[in-house]
């Protein structure tokens, strides 16, 4: 039995054993948090929710498989539950704002003021901002956000591509409305 599978059963007897489990996974929830929330008190509150819930309903959490591949991804979840919660309450969204890499196709060099990337992102769904930020703000795996988001591999790889698509079309749209 690995380690991590061993403080899950542990802490499920003994909460005072999450402690591991929270500091292993406190830096990735508040990295994930941190970008689509900027206010850090607010933040710290949604972190501190997420692992309050988990901590509270770590009894339910079944393993996935041998491996214990799921128990990073519950939290995750647990997360979204939680930004949606502070999204609905609010009525407002806030939008991903740091930098975002993008790649033009070969043979344009042109340089994308980080502005007009932000102004597409807000624009995107709730569902799509997760999705962006979770492969590449977290730089989790295709099939590491599809167990997050309870979705076919393959569904996440084509979501994305079709994502990248369209703002990629939006953005050169506006450069060149911008250039006439």
């Amino acid at each position: 039995m690995d380690r991590e599978r061993e403080m899950i059963l542990n802490a499920k007897k003994d909460i005072n054993q999450f402690d591991y489990l929270y500091s292993k996974y406190y830096p990735k929830i508040n990295s994930f948090i941190f970008h689509r929330v900027k206010e850090e008190s607010v933040r710290n509150e949604i972190v501190s929710n997420v692992f309050f819930k988990a901590m509270k309903k770590l009894a339910i959490f079944r393993f996935y498989d041998s491996r214990n591949c799921g128990f990073s991804s519950w939290l995750y979840r647990i997360a979204l539950s939680e930004l949606s919660q502070y999204f609905y309450e609010r009525k407002r969204e806030k939008r991903i704002q740091d930098n975002f890499e993008w790649n033009l196709p070969i043979g344009k060099t042109i340089e994308i003021e980080f502005s007009i990337v932000e102004k597409f992102m807000e624009e995107l769904k709730r569902d799509e901002q997760n999705l962006i930020s979770l492969r590449f703000y977290e730089k989790l795996s295709y099939a590491e956000i599809g167990e997050i988001l309870k979705k076919k591999e393959g569904a996440v790889k084509v979501q994305t591509h079709r994502l990248l698509k369209k703002l990629r079309e939006r953005i050169e749209k506006e450069i060149d409305h911008e250039r006439s």
